[in-house]
């Protein structure tokens, strides 16, 4: 049996990257009730919300402020898991485990998994807003 790739833009095989598709996840089709501009409202505001609080994950490393690390980590992972970007709430659950000085070697790196992941689920939302823009405006 071949295994399904996950909704996160991994490949269950081997992690790699590869560019996948995003559909919004059950949970938030239902709490949109069918309005795809809701659904272009929340990637937007996602998108914009995660990539602050990474740059203010970045701002809170470079001053050793490891709780301000932890709780980033842990907002983002809350949103991630509802936006249906669970490669990204993953990463952002390894990040929270080593934010404190004892991990402060890893959080650089996890820092960075978080952006790669973040990036790749952004360009597969972006695409699954551009379709639902076109396909609204009316010729």
């Amino acid at each position: 049996m071949i295994p399904s790739p996950p909704s996160n833009g991994r490949t269950a095989k081997c992690g790699c990257s590869t560019p996948q598709g995003w559909a919004p996840p059950a949970l938030l089709l239902e709490a949109a009730a069918g309005d795809d501009g809701l659904i272009v409202k929340l990637i937007h505001a996602f998108s914009a919300d995660t990539g602050a609080r990474i740059e203010q994950m970045r701002g809170a490393l470079a001053d050793s402020n490891f709780p301000s690390i932890r709780a980033e980590a842990h907002t983002i992972k809350g949103s991630a898991r509802q936006m249906g970007a669970d490669a990204v709430a993953d990463a952002c659950q390894e990040l929270e485990l080593v934010s404190d000085p004892q991990g402060a070697q890893l959080i650089a790196a996890g820092l960075e998994r978080v952006q790669e992941l973040f990036d790749e689920i952004r360009g597969a939302m972006a695409s699954y807003s551009n379709r639902k823009l076109e396909s609204s405006v009316i010729p």
